[in-house]
């Protein structure tokens, strides 16, 4: 099965790339800037101002990337279920260390 791209959908999914790009650029400062402290995914979301289904996937590109890591503490989300509180690896338990 072959997909048509017409122009419409062609510059849609060009910009689908700048949007996550700016989408994870917002992530990463923001973790970064909460420094040690880190920040949960729905924080961020908060933080951010955008919607938590454009956010939660770049924080996962961030983590692919080893950008942010799993600092090893959790906090509590608004539904009252532990989060992974995200650092940059420099703050992470491995001190950055790959």
């Amino acid at each position: 099965m072959s997909r048509r791209y017409t122009g419409t959908s062609g510059r849609a999914l060009a910009s689908m790339g700048s949007v996550a790009d700016t989408l994870r650029a917002i992530s990463y400062r923001l973790i970064h800037e909460a420094g040690p402290h880190g920040m949960t995914a729905l924080e961020v979301v908060k933080a951010s101002g955008r919607d938590r289904w454009g956010i939660q996937p770049r924080i996962s590109e961030l983590v692919t990337a080893k950008s942010v890591v799993d600092s090893g503490q959790t906090r509590l989300n608004p539904s009252g279920r532990s989060a992974i509180v995200w650092v940059v690896a420099e703050h992470g338990p491995e001190g950055g260390a790959a």
